[in-house]
C-alpha cells in the first residue's frame, strides 16, 4: 500500500481489516424542534450588495444551510425564490 498522497490506493481495500458493525441513524428531523435555535444569520449577517441585480433560486430553503444561504444571498441583495418540501412548512415559517 502506498504511504505517499500521490500514489493512488484503493480506498475499499484501504482499511479493509477494520471490523465494523451494522449502525442506524434517524433521519432529518425540523430545526423548530431543536431545544436551541441554530444560527442562520438572520441577526448576524451583513450583507454588501455583491449580489444586486442577480437572482438565485434556492433549494431546501426551510432549515440548515439552504436557509442561511437564503438568508445571506437576500442580505446581498439578491432576489430570492425558495424551494422545499411541503412537510418542512414550519421550519420554512421561521
Amino acid at each position: 500500500m502506498p504511504n505517499d498522497q500521490y500514489t493512488f490506493a484503493d480506498p475499499t481495500q484501504q482499511y479493509s481489516d477494520i471490523e465494523t458493525t451494522a449502525q442506524s441513524q434517524p433521519g432529518a428531523g425540523l430545526d423548530a424542534n431543536l431545544k436551541q435555535n441554530a444560527d442562520l444569520g438572520e441577526e448576524s449577517y451583513r450583507g454588501t450588495g455583491r449580489l444586486t441585480g442577480r437572482k438565485a433560486l434556492i433549494t431546501g430553503a426551510d432549515s440548515g444551510i439552504g436557509a442561511a444561504v437564503a438568508i445571506a444571498f437576500a442580505r446581498e441583495g439578491a432576489d430570492v425564490a425558495l424551494s422545499y418540501l411541503p412537510e418542512e412548512e414550519e421550519d420554512a415559517q421561521k
